[in-house]
């Protein structure tokens, strides 16, 4: 069911994209960006969570359906983050003729669905957009380590790296490789070891795409930690 309605969300997001832009490509970008996000937000749960449980352990004083409950929402709090830094980085290129918040929503109602009518979303989402980058990604961390206790105990080279990683899957869903290259550069100055890969060299990939040696296009926990 849940894949059902991904796909249902998906089908809707390429329909509402052509007629609100007068647009013909709105299957090709919706999939592209839906697929590029599913990465980078699975990814940086996997970071801040799994990982950190796997290496460190799990809070004993969650019971199991607590356990699922945050997981939950720190999953939803992640993608509320993405989805300003992704509208943040369209807005700021001018890949959509409208300036007002249109793509936010459409991209909302995608991803989420109806989670994004939950208490506390729009609020969350009117907390980020007026502040800059870097009190943004501050104010995201403060968020999820309130939500995921766990989070306080991954590296902190994941939230500078998480942004950056929103803009590459935004700009090669709107084709603009040249913007991507450009944070992509700015990854490999945060986490040299990203170009150490013998496998993708720390290239830019396709969304939806993951290299199977260090994670690219968000880096496994020994490539986090690399010195």
């Amino acid at each position: 069911m849940a894949l059902e309605d991904r796909r249902r969300r998906r089908t809707e997001a390429a329909e509402a994209f052509n007629l609100h832009l007068s647009r013909a490509d709105g299957a090709a970008v919706a999939a592209s960006l839906a697929d590029g996000l599913d990465v980078v937000c699975d990814s940086f749960l996997t970071r801040v969570q799994f990982d950190v449980e796997r290496i460190i352990g799990r809070d004993s004083m969650l019971m199991p359906v607590s356990a699922i409950q945050t997981e939950e929402r720190t999953r939803r709090e992640i993608e509320l983050y993405t989805l300003v830094e992704s509208a943040v980085e369209v807005r700021q290129n001018a890949y959509l003729a409208v300036q007002d918040d249109w793509y936010l929503r459409w991209l909302g109602r995608m991803r989420l669905g109806d989670g994004l009518d939950l208490p506390g979303a729009q609020q969350r989402l009117a907390s980020y957009l007026p502040k800059v980058p870097d009190d943004r990604r501050r104010g995201f961390s403060e968020v999820l380590e309130r939500t995921m206790p766990e989070a306080r105990r991954a590296p902190l080279i994941v939230y500078r790296l998480l942004p950056l990683a929103v803009s590459i899957a935004t700009n090669v869903a709107f084709s603009d490789q040249a913007r991507a290259a450009e944070s992509r550069k700015r990854q490999n100055l945060l986490l040299p070891a990203i170009s150490d890969c013998q496998q993708c060299h720390g290239h830019l990939l396709e969304n939806g795409d993951r290299c199977a040696e260090c994670g690219n296009p968000f880096w496994k926990y020994d490539w986090l930690t690399a010195t």
